[in-house]
This record gives structure tokens, sequence and C-alpha cells, in this order.
């Protein structure tokens, strides 16, 4: 399973998750540019990768139908939990920028799902006041109106009211489109361009049919398909990537690529 992000310079460098699916309470913190995750069958590693699938649902339709398509809030919340289901992610726009904190909290209202909680906060130093750019619950809140001002000494937030059409939609998707909203926005443009991968090695394996694909689907049974790409159009990208093989792989001493007739990549290992 892979995560990445189409935009260059921003980093996430804390999640919290609370009471969604297996993960009863976690946070994950000083996250690297790389992790791997190891853990045996059913302690949550697929559900923590499902997060950043299931926030990027609420935000292109809303949490309600992002919730729906895995099975309804009763399935989606821990068993015997009460409270809501929490995400909290601390992230910055590139190194210089002020570590920027995403709360998103969603209830079972009779049936309705419901947006309990969401905010966009960033802090004035370490000891500031942190300035709270969308503070919403239950589709109503107000949003910062000169952000610009935030980086002024002794500037204070100006807000103003604004209601969502519905509680189940997320104030970031809409106060986003706008340039004003500049932390939302590129928030939003993170969640949108990121991109989930649950690479199975089974799928991986099939034969298929002549085609195109720059980067993997969801699944990743274009690989055959990426590699060709990668082979064809970015053949110093794709031998950094034989060479890292060779270096990672044990018993691995050489990684050749042919292409066959039919045009198939075929790698050859020498061990």
């Amino acid at each position: 399973m892979m995560v990445c992000s189409r935009r260059s310079g921003m980093k996430i460098e804390q999640i919290r998750i609370k009471n969604f699916k297996a993960l009863r309470d976690i946070t994950l913190r000083d996250l690297p540019n790389l992790a791997v995750f190891l853990g045996a069958n059913g302690t949550g590693k697929t559900t923590l990768f499902d997060v950043f699938s299931f926030l990027q649902d609420c935000l292109l339709h809303n949490v309600r139908a992002a919730v729906a398509k895995r099975g309804g809030f009763r399935e989606l919340r821990t068993r015997d939990e009460t409270g809501d289901i929490e995400f909290g992610l601390k992230f910055r726009t590139d190194r210089s920028s002020p570590l920027i904190t995403y709360e998103l909290h969603i209830r079972d209202q009779k049936g309705a799902v419901e947006i309990s909680r969401e905010r966009l906060q960033y802090r004035r130093g370490q000891y500031g006041q942190p300035w709270r750019f969308l503070d919403f619950a239950f589709g109503q809140g107000t949003a910062i109106t000169n952000e610009a001002d935030y980086e002024t000494e002794g500037a204070e937030d100006q807000r103003e009211e604004q209601k969502l059409q519905s509680p189940d939609i997320l104030a970031l998707k809409g106060l986003g489109q706008f340039e004003r909203f500049r932390a939302a926005a590129a928030f939003r443009e993170l969640i949108e361009r990121w991109h989930v991968s649950d690479l199975r090695i089974h799928g991986a394996r099939a034969p298929l049919e002549a085609g195109y694909a720059e980067h993997l689907n969801t699944s990743g049974e274009n690989l055959a398909l990426v590699t060709q790409y990668l082979f064809q159009n970015h053949q110093d990208r794709f031998q950094k990537i034989l060479d890292r093989m060779k270096e990672r792989v044990p018993g691995i001493t050489n990684v050749q690529a042919t292409q066959t007739e039919d045009g198939r990549i075929v790698l050859r290992f020498s061990d």
C-alpha cells in the first residue's frame, strides 16, 4: 500500500485517528518522507491507508457518501465505542511554513451522518494564540477573512459567518475554492491530489492487454503498463528503480530489462 501527493513541498507530519474501524485511538508523530508499516493481519494497516481514501471521498463527494461507501456509520466506528469518529492531521505547506492543524469529527444523529467539528488552524510561534481559519460544526461556523494579515505583528483575526448547504459537507470543500482562503485551498489541493494505491501482488501479476498508464491505479493491477511507460519515456528514472532493487532485495546482484516483440517489459534477475 502506498500514499503519495503530487503537490511538491507539502508534508504531513502527524496523524491522529480515533474510533475508525480497528483504530481505536492512535497518533503517528514525526512522519518521515517514506514510512513502512509492519504488523500482523487485522492490526489496522489497511485501515490506516483507508483514512486517506476516506478523507478524499469526503471532499470529492460528502461525508454521508463516504460513510455509506464503507457500510454505514455502525460498521465504520470502532466496535463498542460511542463517541465521534475523529481525525487530526498536522502538515506544512513547505519547509518554512508554520505547522497547520486540521481536525474533523463525524457523528451519527439518529441515522443522519453529520460533521460535529471541522477546524483548520495554525499557531503564531511556539506559544502564540492559534488562528482558526475555519471553525465549523453541523453545517455552520466562521472563516477568517484577513488571512493575509497573519504575518503582521499585532494583527487580529477578522471573521465572517458562513452556512453550508448541508451538515455533511466539508467547509474545506467550499471555502477552499477561493484564493483568499489560502490555508484551506492548500489543504483541499493536498487531499484532492494525493494518490492511494493498494497494491495486491496477485493482481499485479496478471498479464494485461496493450494500454497506457502513467500512475498506478488504486489496486495496482496496471503495474505492467506503468513499468512499460517508465521504460519507454523515463529511462533515467527506470534505471534508478532497478539500481534500488539491487540494493534492497537480498541476494540480487543484477537486474536487466528487455522488451519483447509484443512490447512487454521483462525483468531478468541474477542472484
